[in-house]
C-alpha cells in the first residue's frame, strides 16, 4: 500500500509520529555508540568513528523530517566547510534542534554540550563517545578543546550560552569562544541559523506541536583569521560576532 503524502495526513498525527521516529533514531544512535565503546580502544580513532555515526544518524533523522512535512531546512552553505578543520564554529541558538541539524551536515563537528545533555546515561554517552565537551567553567573547556580542535576537529560553541526565546533579541555573547580560538591558534567561522519557528525555543514545551512545516535557513557568516592572543583582539573578535547576531534577520524574516 503506498504512503499517503504528507498534505493527506493532519498535522497532529504527522507531528507525533515524527517524535517516536526520531526517538528511535537516537535509540539506534545509542546502540552503535555503546558496540564502539565495547569494540574499540578509547582514543582518537573511536572518537572518530563515533562522529561520523553521529553525522550518519542524524542525517536520518533530518531526511525523515523533510520527507514527513515537518522540516524544510535549506543548509546549501554549510558544504563549503563541511570539510575544514581545526575551525572553531560560533551559531546562535534559536531551538534545541540546532545542534542536530548541524551535526547532519558537518561530520567533524564536535560540540560544547550543556552539561544536563551530557552527563545522561543515553544520548549523553554517545556524545561523550564522540569526544563533544561539556560545558563548564573557561579553564576545564580549554583542555577538551584543544584535544578537539588538535585532532582536526571543528568546534561548535553557542556563545549566547543559552537558547533564546522565540521573537527575542539575541543574548550577550560569552567571551569563552575567543578565549580558545586564541589558546589554538584557530580560525573562527560565524554560522547564522534563521528560523520562524518556535519550536524547543526557550519555553517551548517539547510535546507542544508547532506550525508545520518547521523553517529554517542556516547560512555562513563572516570568517575570521585566528586572533593574536592579546585583550583588543580578543575583545574585537566578541564584538564582531555580536554584531553579526543582532544584524541577522530575527525569526527568519524572509522565509
Amino acid at each position: 500500500m503506498p504512503l499517503s503524502p504528507p498534505s493527506a495526513i493532519s498535522a497532529s498525527a504527522r507531528f507525533y509520529t515524527s517524535l517516536l521516529v526520531t526517538g528511535g533514531v537516537f535509540v539506534v544512535l545509542d546502540a552503535g555508540a555503546f558496540v564502539l565503546r565495547h569494540t574499540m580502544p578509547e582514543g582518537a580513532r573511536r572518537r572518530r568513528v563515533a562522529r561520523r555515526w553521529l553525522c550518519t544518524m542524524a542525517k536520518v533523522a533530518v531526511r525523515y523530517l523533510h520527507a514527513a512535512g515537518i522540516l524544510d531546512c535549506d543548509m546549501a552553505e554549510l558544504a563549503a566547510i563541511a570539510q575544514r578543520r581545526n575551525l572553531v564554529l560560533v551559531a546562535n541558538h534559536p531551538s534545541r534542534l540546532d545542534c542536530l541539524l548541524l551535526a547532519a551536515a558537518l561530520p567533524h563537528m564536535v560540540c560544547v554540550t550543556k552539561a544536563s545533555i551530557w552527563e545522561r546515561g543515553v544520548l549523553g554517552s554517545t556524545l561523550r563517545t564522540a569526544g563533544y565537551v561539556r560545558h563548564d567553567t573557561l579553564l576545564r573547556i580549554i583542555g577538551p578543546a584543544s584535544q578537539a580542535l588538535h585532532e582536526d576537529c571543528q568546534l561548535l560553541l553557542f556563545p549566547e550560552g543559552t537558547r533564546s526565546r522565540a521573537g527575542a533579541e539575541p543574548g550577550p555573547v560569552q567571551p569563552g569562544f575567543a578565549a580558545i580560538a586564541q589558546r589554538t591558534r584557530s580560525d573562527v567561522q560565524v554560522v547564522l541559523i534563521e528560523t520562524p519557528s518556535p519550536y524547543l525555543s526557550q519555553g517551548w514545551p517539547f510535546l507542544k506541536r508547532p506550525p508545520l512545516p518547521m523553517r529554517y535557513g542556516i547560512k555562513l557568516g563572516p570568517h575570521f583569521a585566528a586572533p593574536k592572543r592579546d585583550e583588543a583582539s580578543g575583545r574585537a573578535l566578541i564584538e564582531a560576532v555580536d554584531n553579526c547576531f543582532r544584524s541577522s534577520p530575527q525569526g527568519g524574516e524572509g522565509f
